[in-house]
């Protein structure tokens, strides 16, 4: 586990202009973070930034505390909870029963559902989302994720390749060696956006997910806290500011996946 630096946006007022983490003479909010996730959580040019780092930023700012920003390992970021290392996990996490087994989670903050990811012009071959898990082709995935265990449960035709990174969508995609990759809905965009000439998105909800920030199951007052803080955002516009900042294309994508699950409601 390393400190990580984080670069603020100038999109909140009350976020300082400051490039370093620091634990001054306040006691310190330790947030664990992976930067694997853009846009949620990500390095650039050295430093830490994404929305999760601005919520970081602005839940520290509103607690009273100074900011400690620790990168960690997405495997270990429970184990440093539960061994106190950390004091929340802010890393655009999926809210799962195996991982509210091993933590407590605060108020969802964001529906980020899974979709899959085709080739330009091939996502017109899926009218719904029984057709996407019917797909008998190669489903790329990545490991150890909820994308993972939802293509392994639901896709019984296709042939499962876990990928490596995020960065390696496009290849397996352009190249032929798989027809469909899986993940939620912010990675997803964030891997279309990169490539818009070769890839697109299949606009169809596959499962809703939820993320959240995750405390130790003792630590009620910070949940507490944490809560009391997102309702504040919900309130004033700070987190549909951060959101807009970091996925402008988020509330869009949400209607058309409500529409898209709605039609496939009343097809039942």
């Amino acid at each position: 586990m390393k400190r990580m630096r984080w670069v603020a946006v100038a999109l909140v007022a009350l976020m300082a202009a400051s490039c370093a983490t620091w634990v001054g003479s306040k006691p310190a909010l330790r947030v664990g973070m992976t930067p694997n996730y853009p846009p949620l959580a990500m390095m650039r040019d050295g430093f830490a930034t994404g929305a999760e780092c601005d919520f970081a930023v602005q839940l520290a700012k509103d607690l009273g505390l100074e900011l400690d920003l620790n990168e960690i390992p997405w495997e270990r970021q429970f184990d440093d909870l539960a061994a106190s290392k950390i004091d929340i996990v802010m890393s655009g996490v999926t809210v799962t029963p195996a991982r509210q087994a091993r933590a407590a989670f605060c108020e969802p903050y964001m529906n980020n559902p899974l979709v899959a990811v085709a080739r330009r012009g091939e996502s017109g071959r899926y009218a719904d989302a029984a057709a996407v898990t019917a797909a008998t082709g190669g489903i790329g995935i990545l490991r150890d994720t909820a994308a993972d265990t939802f293509v392994r449960r639901h896709f019984g035709n296709g042939k499962i390749l876990p990928l490596s990174s995020r960065n390696d969508v496009v290849f397996y995609l352009a190249n032929q060696r798989i027809d469909l990759y899986v993940d939620d809905l912010a990675a997803a965009v964030d891997i279309v956006s990169r490539d818009e000439a070769k890839l697109e998105l299949v606009p169809i909800p596959l499962a809703n997910q939820e993320l959240a920030w995750a405390v130790r199951t003792d630590d009620a007052v910070l949940r507490q806290k944490a809560n009391e803080a997102l309702v504040r955002w919900r309130e004033n516009g700070v987190l549909d500011r951060i959101l807009t900042r970091w996925l402008p294309y988020r509330q869009a994508l949400q209607v058309a996946l409500s529409q898209a699950a709605a039609s496939a409601a009343d097809g039942k």
